[in-house]
């Protein structure tokens, strides 16, 4: 039983993450956007992002630590011995890894350049090509979210653990 509860917890720190990601890309931003008054936009903007920032935070600390536990608890049942189960999880730690990188860029690099564009008084075309740039990477960093909850689903099978391939 403690395992699945482990399991759960995983599941729903993933579910959290990925989640409102699908939201902000496709309804809350686009949303957002027919706003005319630029001040009231960058105002709703700024207190949705904070929002997901904080909630996302969270949710990647739970997904590591009982990511942790899942790879200790598949070691324990020598899951890591099969060859397939191996790969896959070399590739969702990887993904993991690159999608923690574009978090913490998207968050400390794009969302404080957009503010100081707006603070410095930067013209609507230099902040559209800044948030242009900013949407590419939110739209990567949801992919490889997607990817990774793949992963977990192969991970979770069957197949991941063919006798075969060990």
């Amino acid at each position: 039983m403690g395992w699945a509860i482990v399991l759960w917890i995983h599941i729903l720190a993933a579910t959290i993450f990925v989640g409102p990601q699908v939201f902000l890309f496709a309804v809350a931003m686009p949303a957002i956007r027919t706003i005319d008054d630029v001040r009231q936009r960058a105002s709703l903007t700024r207190m949705i992002t904070r929002g997901f920032g904080a909630l996302a935070g969270g949710a990647l600390a739970v997904l590591i630590v009982t990511g942790i536990f899942n790879v200790v608890h598949a070691n324990d049942n020598h899951d890591l011995d099969a060859k397939r189960y191996f790969i896959t999880l070399q590739i969702k730690v990887t993904l993991v890894v690159i999608v923690l990188a574009l978090t913490a860029i998207h968050g400390a690099v794009f969302g404080r350049r957009l503010e100081q564009m707006r603070d410095n008084g930067a013209s609507e075309d230099e902040m559209a090509n800044a948030r242009r740039l900013s949407m590419y990477v939110s739209a990567g960093n949801l992919t490889l979210s997607i990817i990774i909850v793949l992963c977990a689903a192969i991970l979770g099978s069957d197949w991941s653990t063919m006798g075969s391939l060990r």
